[in-house]
């Protein structure tokens, strides 16, 4: 095998360690990953918030910080609105 695929392949293998140990994780706390289709607006709104940068828009990983920092913001406010009536 050449010295690249082996690189690749090892990548590859730490990967698939760490999506395996985080999904690990979540079981444990009992929470689950779903796939979202953010729009214009909603990065606007990240943006905005302090939650993205908008250089860091195309990082889906950072987007992906975002949209769950942005989520439970929104149940707090939520909780708070049904505690308050």
């Amino acid at each position: 095998m050449r010295e690249g695929a082996v690189a690749k392949s090892a990548a590859a293998r730490r990967r698939r360690v760490e999506d395996t140990r985080r999904w690990r994780e979540r079981l444990e706390r009992g929470a689950a990953c779903y796939q979202v289709e953010a729009d214009a607006e909603t990065f606007d709104l990240m943006v905005r918030l302090g939650l993205l940068a908008p250089a860091d828009a195309t990082n889906r990983r950072v987007v992906a910080d975002a949209l769950g920092k942005l989520l439970r913001r929104a149940l707090g406010a939520l909780k708070q609105e049904i505690n308050s009536h």
